[in-house]
């Protein structure tokens, strides 16, 4: 059996060698076309993948610029959260049709504090996630608003739009950076969660 050890590099992914890099102009892209494998290669700060990630929606910039600029340093509620999620992950074991980045987006989102893992830990099955064994009733609206973000981003279907994340009273700033940052995994995979530094101000 092969096992693929390959990772990238910062010498890997040099803007300068980028068919979008012109030498004149630097980068002609409207986005990083190899964003994914610039985290892998641990030269993207937390600024950059969030900022490439959504619209440019002012409404929803102005909630996200908080976001970046007070970025502890970690994607991660806690320690205790990254204990719990990796937990997960080992009861789980591997499986290679299961284990998406939507699924770990889900596991991110269902381990963020006790209570929402009491709730809907058991949502994370070998199978994938089954969002009928949560337990729903009398739930903050904070754990809530973190359930319907996860069953939108795994089913891809009734999920919070770009304007509920917008509307604090909808979205409160603790469940925005926890979403945020699950998005981020369900489009980048677990290498973001290496992410340390807030990066640079554009």
């Amino acid at each position: 059996m092969y096992i693929n050890t390959f990772k990238y590099t910062p010498a890997d992914v040099d803007c300068k060698l980028c068919t979008e890099y012109v030498k004149k102009f630097g980068c002609t892209a409207c986005g990083c076309p190899w964003m994914a494998e610039r985290i892998e290669a641990g030269v993207v700060g937390y600024a950059e993948v969030v900022r490439q990630m959504f619209p440019h929606d002012k409404r929803l910039m102005a909630r996200l610029e908080p976001l970046i600029r007070d970025f502890p340093g970690m994607l991660w509620q806690d320690e205790r959260h990254r204990q719990r999620m990796e937990g997960v992950k080992i009861h789980l074991g591997h499986s290679k049709r299961r284990d998406t980045p939507a699924f770990f987006a889900v596991m991110f989102l269902f381990t963020s504090d006790e209570d929402i893992y009491r709730r809907a830990g058991n949502c994370l099955c070998r199978r994938g996630a089954e969002f009928d064994y949560a337990r729903l009733h009398e739930i903050s609206p904070h754990d809530y608003t973190l359930y319907i973000a996860a069953r939108g981003i795994y089913t891809n279907a009734g999920g919070l739009t770009t304007r509920d994340l917008a509307d604090a009273e909808v979205v409160d700033a603790a469940a925005l950076r926890m979403i945020v940052n699950a998005l981020l995994i369900a489009r980048y995979g677990c290498a973001v969660l290496d992410i340390h530094e807030r990066g640079r101000k554009a």
